[in-house]
């Protein structure tokens, strides 16, 4: 049970840990990571249990090489519990499968950046080419820079794309909208931050292929094929 808890207040549900008993709760929206890094060596040095809690789950975007790099440098240990990123919420809330026969069977996870480090060789632009399903994140204030550069890649601004707000949290918003009308639909919806796009692969290709891994006729190391000669 953890005496402490230092979570991220812009992206994460306090409802996350209502029934926590912590006597202590840091909010980390307006501290930089040497801030968080010291509140939690001070509490780790009082002997309390302490929860750093990520939106999500934290190898995506959460900047844990920061802190870990930092709690081994110091020699605290600590442990890492995988969560549920947003991109996975969405596809569930949604009721879609990311990857699915006659579309996809790859998922490719990324953003466009504007004042973090670009990558060139992971240009939204390269990456989309691929037409498999794409999770855009932090990207939501860039939404016509990612129209651009989908359509750069092969896109239709017609072709179907789902804008995920908020999602898992009560106010949660799906937006169906297009490719060529991302920026758009931001605008109408006060949406510019805490967005997900997706698109591409199963998103905007659905089709109604029937998968192999129950098929009847399909078989591997535990079933037999129930086709009759």
């Amino acid at each position: 049970m953890a005496d402490v808890i230092i979570y991220a207040d812009s992206l994460v549900n306090p409802e996350v840990f209502s029934d926590s008993r912590a006597n202590t709760i840091i909010k980390t929206s307006t501290m930089n990571i040497d801030e968080i890094n010291e509140a939690v060596k001070k509490y780790y040095d009082l002997g309390k249990e302490i929860v750093r809690l990520h939106s999500g789950d934290p190898s995506i975007y959460g900047a844990i090489n920061d802190e870990m790099q930092f709690f081994r440098k110091n020699g605290m240990k600590f442990e890492i519990i995988p969560g549920i990123s947003s991109v996975f919420a969405a596809a569930a809330s949604l009721g879609m499968e990311l990857t699915a026969p006659g579309t996809t069977q790859s998922v490719i996870l990324t953003r466009v950046p504007r004042r973090t480090e670009h990558f060139e060789r992971e240009d939204l632009e390269l990456l989309a080419a691929h037409k498999t399903s794409l999770a855009i994140f932090l990207s939501a204030s860039n939404a016509k820079r990612v129209s651009e550069k989908l359509i750069g890649a092969g896109y239709s601004s017609e072709d179907r794309a789902v804008i995920a707000y908020r999602v898992s949290w009560p106010d949660e918003k799906m937006i169906m909208s297009t490719v060529g009308n991302l920026e758009h639909a931001m605008f109408e919806n006060k949406i510019n931050r805490q967005a997900l796009i997706l698109v591409g692969g199963n998103i905007s290709y659905y089709s109604d292929k029937k998968s192999y891994l129950y098929n009847p006729d399909f078989t591997h190391l535990f079933r037999k094929s129930s086709k009759k000669n």
